[in-house]
Formats: C-alpha cells, structure tokens, sequence
C-alpha cells in the first residue's frame, strides 16, 4: 500500500517528540522543585490547555473522516490523541495510505454545523479572559516547576501545522475552492478558523474514490 511521501518524515517526528517527551520527565539534577498546583495559578497555561482542547477535537473529526475513507482503524489512533496529542498523530499520518480507498459518508455527527461555529466562538472569550492576565515570566516560571508539561506548547505548534494535510483533503474532497486562504488561517489561529471551516464547509455526499472507480 503506498504511503504519503512524507511518512518518513512523520516517523522521524514521532520518534524526536517521544524522545523530547521522555526527556522532560525525567529527574534531572538541579531541577527546581516541582508545584502542580501553580498550573491552576497561571492564566497563560490555562489558556494554553484550554485552547488545545479546543483544537483537538475538529482534528479528531478530521482524522475520523479521513481514517475511514482510507480504510484505517482511525480507532486506535484518534483515542490516544486525547491524551497524548501529536505521538499518535504523527503515527496515523506515518500510516496514512496515499489515496482514499472507501467512499464512505462523513459521520452525521460531524456534520452539525452549530457545534463547530460554537467552538470558533468559544476561541475568542477564552483568548480575551486569560491572556490579558497572564505574562511570559510567570509561563517560563510555572513551567519550569512542572517541566513534564511543557512540551504541550509545541505540541500546540505541530497540531497547527499538520492540520493542513488533513484539512487540504477534505477541502479536495469537498470542491473548495479558494483553499489557501483557509489554510493560512487554520496555521495562523489553529482552533479559531478550523472550526469555522468546520461550520461552513460544504456538505458531500459519498463520491467514489479514483481508486474506487478504476477497481
């Protein structure tokens, strides 16, 4: 089965952020001491973990979508990636066959376009409530004291970026148009304009894959 042609790029991504995630959590000398309870103390964290969660979850209707029409058990990946966010993500997309090979339905679920335009809204009272608050100093700071933690800011950064491939997909398969603009801004504000793709993306009916129809 033929493979995206950047999957050794993914893999290599695996393996880097599991070793970086490792390495955070292991107890180095001289670490400062470590203080759980000064992550509820910090605005930009919260915000942080707030619009994270905010994010996965058009990402996980994506990786659903996409995981089905290319025949994957998008199950054991899309699981994980609430709890672990980018390791079993660069797995699916490591794995992720090059061509769709189902011509399947989107979810009805995944489909509710109030769900989506509540979350792009919920972006920006989030945004506006914790980061007038916060301070870079205070972010280095608590982090610091919960070091395990901190990769989820370039966790943050990855999810951003390879939410292209799977948004550029489903563009395709939808007929959008004008896809750049999209794309800059699901780079740009990540959960902001994912979701409000989500909301006023065009609805398809099942179309058989080119692979599908040459069978």
């Amino acid at each position: 089965m033929q493979r995206s042609r950047f999957s050794a790029a993914y893999w290599a991504l695996f393996v880097v952020c599991l070793v970086l995630v490792a390495a955070l959590n292991l107890p180095w000398p001289g670490l400062p001491a470590q203080d759980a309870s000064a992550l509820l103390r910090d605005p930009w964290f919260l915000w942080g973990f707030n619009y994270f969660g905010l994010l996965i979850m058009p990402m996980a209707a994506l990786m659903v979508d996409d995981g089905r029409r290319r025949g994957m058990r998008w199950a054991w990946y899309v699981i994980p990636y609430f709890a672990v966010g980018i390791l079993p993500l660069s797995v699916y997309m490591a794995r992720r066959p090059a061509q769709e090979t189902h011509a399947l339905p989107t979810p009805r679920v995944l489909e509710q376009r109030w769900l989506w335009a509540l979350l792009a809204v919920a972006v920006i009272p989030i945004s506006v409530f914790f980061l007038p608050q916060g301070t870079l100093d205070g972010l280095v700071d608590t982090m610091s004291k919960n070091l395990g933690l901190a990769f989820m800011w370039l966790d943050i950064a990855l999810n951003h970026v390879i939410a292209l491939p799977l948004a550029q997909a489903d563009m395709r398969r939808r007929g959008v148009a004008q896809q750049a603009p999209w794309l800059a801004a699901i780079l740009l504000t990540g959960p902001l304009a994912l979701c409000a793709y989500m909301a006023v993306r065009p609805r398809v009916l099942a179309q058989p894959s080119p692979s599908l129809q040459s069978a």
